[in-house]
C-alpha cells in the first residue's frame, strides 16, 4: 500500500476536524467514537499533526483539537509528511 494506516487514520480525523463547527474544537474520545479510531494510535498522530503545526489543541468549554488553519491550505502531503516522515518520490 502507498498509505500507511497511521496516515489513513490522519485524514480522518482531519476531515472531522475540517467538519466541525467553526472555532469548538473536537476531543480526542469524540474523534475516536465518530471515527473509529484507537485513542492510543489517535493519541499519537494527534500529537505529531500538532508538532507539524496542522492542529493545535484548545482548553476550556469547546475544547479539543481544532485545525491550525483553514482546511483549503493544508495539503495531504504535509500530513503524511507528519505522521509517516518525508515523502520519497521514486
Amino acid at each position: 500500500d502507498m498509505i500507511s494506516q497511521r496516515a489513513r487514520y490522519a485524514f480522518k480525523a482531519m476531515v472531522a476536524l475540517a467538519r466541525a463547527k467553526p472555532g469548538e474544537g473536537l476531543r480526542i474520545r469524540q474523534l475516536c467514537e465518530q471515527e473509529k479510531l484507537p485513542r492510543k494510535f489517535l493519541e499519537q498522530i494527534l500529537l505529531a499533526l500538532k508538532g507539524a503545526g496542522l492542529v493545535r489543541s484548545k482548553r476550556g468549554v469547546g475544547g479539543g483539537y481544532v485545525l491550525a488553519r483553514s482546511a483549503e491550505d493544508i495539503r495531504i502531503s504535509e500530513i503524511v509528511s507528519a505522521v509517516d516522515g518525508p515523502i520519497s518520490l521514486g
